[in-house]
């Protein structure tokens, strides 16, 4: 097993060991909560939407602060990019599969190996420049370590996975660009030497590798878009001056076409949805966009102590001499860095959350991490050489690597609320976004001093692993992956092949068992618990913000919609989900945590009145309410009465697995009381099968408030296989005396027993 593969092996694990560290289980940001929201959505029931999320996006104050918007079919759906949605496919479908796992800590995995090949490319293109191993080695560790990346692992921000696609795009670009050049494959022409060949198709799996991880960086943020001209503009200018101008169409296609087939694809999926291609979701009419002066944003993402990059990641202040040295290593490779670095912060500069709302340092500039770290691979190299240059980048290494510590170990929604209720302005308009300016530029109030508060108070650890109590089980499985990776280092230098073999496939065993272990150790039950109260499966509406995002638990068979209560009935946005919820399926669960017959409940009120109620019970303190929304017509005349109530029409419907049967009834006289109906299903030997008893309306209608001549509908269903002769069983009763009221059939019969039969047919 060469150094490389064993170095690679180390490095994984020991990167993905810490990474694991810092893990945490839940999405902190309504950014990861969209993302996974999407990715649920998509493949449990084929509608990318986001409506499990909709009363937390609800709670953020400012509609450009949301995430979702409406399409043109009424669902919600989010402004974010689909790739990283896409990325978090096989972990969602995962957790469906596997019962000890549920979706949130399994998808909450993506950003730690996410970071981890990163760490993995970088080490390979360190190596491709003819850096010796052991500075590639550490150059990896610099990144994943003394930078934001470890931070961000613990997140579910799409901003990884873009770090790890734009570096993609470079390796792709850089590797046809010196494979060409270095074999004097240029052209698709034959060139007059003693080369004499044209490109091999192999070489272009290249570009159309750096092609489609453009087209996919994209898909991350659209603003990625302006990558692609630049990658192609260092590639065609750093070729030598003799071939640019018969550089072939195919060499152009293979770069081009997988960038243009994913625009085409974003294009077609924003048709979709909001009825136009250029319509992503974000609310620019609300002021969303790139309105922030540009100099606060180059400033504020560099040098301020609020979100500066040299004060989050100090590390980096090695790069610009770093630079000098690498151009003169590889020209092409250093100007194109230095291009996509200054791109990537020019891209964000004006956009009105330049700082990336609640985040850890400078959240848009994650994605350019990998090649600003790259630029410090000729220091590193040199270092070797020198101990005092050692020694300063080891200074700086110690120092970038305590600030992502105190990044990990605390969540910076602490240090946030400390800077709301102090700093407060509410000018969302203001340099730092509702925040008083001195926040940008005052030392101590950066959250790197915050979270440093934290730890000399004892706060609170963040991360899984310690966050209730020490779990030894965790931090064994951890040790155990590391120590694959030194195993794996160790021996892999045997030269038995049986060895060699079995030490390919144990890392990758180890990982995985430990990926599993780690996340089947913070399962929530709050979804298994909603599982066994809401049989059978449907359509969920939650109108409450108490469960969260863990909603996003709950398997295929529930499809789950969730909304703030209470509202008004004109609320645009709760009005909207609630519409496009009813129409999803024929049957409806309504979780409440409003009592009975709430006059502020509109959406139960608007159920009694439309749909055909089947059965209550609770959930967490909530009540269930489970409806059916296609009820039976009324469509046969009554007559039967009930002292002073009187069944005008009524109708029955039999279905597969349930009888419907829907009950108008009219007010002869006004009654003087409260009464309750009640609906038996009974056999033909009189024997219950089923049945419900309640005030009219779920109590919206009681009869004390009825008029003479008032008519009240009740709709039910009862769910079941009854039998061919099953027939309904009729009466009211006063719950003041538990007497019946006197019944009477449609021909003026006295019924003695207080009830009337109906047929069920």
């Amino acid at each position: 097993m060469s150094v490389d593969t064993r170095l690679r092996v180390l490095l994984g694990c020991l990167l993905l060991g810490v990474y694991l560290l810092v893990y945490t289980p839940r999405p902190d940001s309504a950014d990861g909560q969209a993302i996974l929201a999407v990715t649920a959505a998509t493949l449990r029931h084929g509608v990318p939407e986001i409506g499990a999320i909709g009363a937390l996006d609800a709670l953020l104050p400012l509609q450009m602060a949301r995430m979702g918007a409406f399409g043109v079919d009424g669902a919600p759906y989010s402004k974010k990019g689909i790739t990283p949605s896409l990325a978090l496919l096989p972990l969602v479908l995962l957790s469906d599969a596997l019962p000890w796992l549920d979706t949130r800590a399994t998808a909450l995995l993506l950003n730690p190996m996410v970071t981890t090949a990163t760490a993995l490319l970088l080490y390979t293109l360190v190596r491709w420049l003819d850096y010796r191993p052991r500075t590639a080695f550490v150059m990896a560790l610099l990144y994943g370590l003394a930078t934001t990346a470890l931070v961000y692992a613990k997140t579910l921000y799409g901003e990884p996975l873009a770090a790890l696609l734009l570096l993609g795009a470079v390796m792709g670009g850089y590797r046809f660009y010196h494979a060409a050049v270095g074999t004097r494959y240029i052209v698709s022409l034959p060139i007059p030497s003693d080369a004499g060949a044209t490109i091999p198709g192999r070489l272009y799996l290249w570009l159309i590798l750096s092609g489609a991880c453009l087209g996919l960086l994209a898909g991350v943020n659209l603003v990625y878009v302006l990558v692609a001209p630049v990658v192609g503009a260092v590639l065609l200018l750093r070729m030598p001056v003799g071939t640019r101008s018969i550089v072939s169409l195919r060499q152009i296609a293979a770069f081009v076409l997988p960038v243009l087939t994913a625009l085409a694809l974003l294009g077609l999926y924003n048709w979709v949805r909001f009825g136009s291609p250029a319509s992503s979701g974000y609310h620019f009419a609300a002021g969303e966009g790139f309105t922030q002066p540009v100099l606060v944003g180059l400033y504020g993402l560099t040098i301020s102590p609020y979100r500066g990059l040299f004060w989050y990641s100090p590390i980096l202040l090695l790069a610009l001499p770093g630079w000098l040295m690498l151009r003169r290593r590889a020209p092409w490779l250093a100007w194109l860095a230095l291009a996509l670095a200054t791109l990537q912060l020019l891209a964000f500069a004006s956009w009105w959350s330049w700082h990336g709302g609640i985040a850890w340092g400078p959240r848009f500039l994650v994605p350019a991490l990998p090649l600003l770290a790259l630029l410090l691979a000729p220091l590193v190299e040199a270092a070797w050489r020198s101990r005092l240059l050692a020694l300063v980048i080891a200074a700086f290494a110690g120092l970038s690597s305590g600030v992502q510590i105190l990044g990990a170990a605390y969540s910076v929604y602490h240090h946030i609320g400390y800077l709301y209720a102090h700093y407060y302005t509410g000018d969302v308009n203001a340099l730092v976004g509702a925040l008083s300016d001195e926040v940008l530029v005052h030392p101590g109030l950066s959250a790197i001093l915050g979270h440093l508060a934290l730890a000399r108070v004892g706060w609170p650890l963040e991360p899984a692993w310690a966050a209730a109590g020490i779990d030894g089980v965790q931090l064994l499985a951890v040790g155990a992956l590391v120590a694959a990776g030194v195993i794996v280092y160790v021996a892999g230098a045997h030269r038995r092949a049986p060895l060699r073999r079995m030490l390919r496939v144990l890392p990758f065993i180890v990982a995985f068992t430990v990926l599993n272990i780690v996340a089947s150790r913070h399962s929530d039950a709050t979804a298994r618990d909603l599982e066994a109260a809401l049989q059978p499966p449907g359509t969920v509406v939650v109108a409450s913000t108490l469960f969260g995002d863990a909603l996003l638990d709950l398997d295929g068979r529930w499809r789950t919609f969730s909304t703030n209560a209470p509202t008004d009935t004109d609320d645009p946005l709760t009005r909207r989900l609630w519409n496009y919820a009813l129409r999803q399926d024929k049957r409806l669960w309504l979780l409440t945590w409003f009592p009975p017959a709430d006059r502020a409940n509109w959406q139960e009120a608007q159920l009694w009145q439309s749909a055909a109620f089947i059965a209550e019970g609770r959930a967490a303190d909530h009540r269930t309410l489970l409806f059916d929304l296609s009820p039976a017509p009324a469509n046969r005349d009554g007559g039967q009465r009930f002292g002073s109530i009187r069944l005008a029409r009524y109708g029955v419907l039999r279905e597969t697995g349930a009888i419907k049967a829907t009950l108008a009834w009219s007010a002869d006289e006004a009654p003087t009381g409260d009464y309750y109906w009640f609906v038996h299903v009974i056999d033909a030997g009189g024997s219950i099968l089923a049945q419900q008893d309640r005030t009219p309306l779920g109590g919206y209608a009681p009869t004390s408030d009825w008029v003479e001549g008032a008519t009240v509908t009740d709709r039910l269903a009862f769910l079941g296989e009854f039998p061919a002769d099953a027939r309904l069983r009729i009466g009211w009763t006063d719950p003041a005396t538990g007497d019946r009221l006197p019944a009477f059939d449609a021909d003026g019969t006295p019924q003695p027993d207080g009830y009337v039969i109906i047929e069920a047919r």
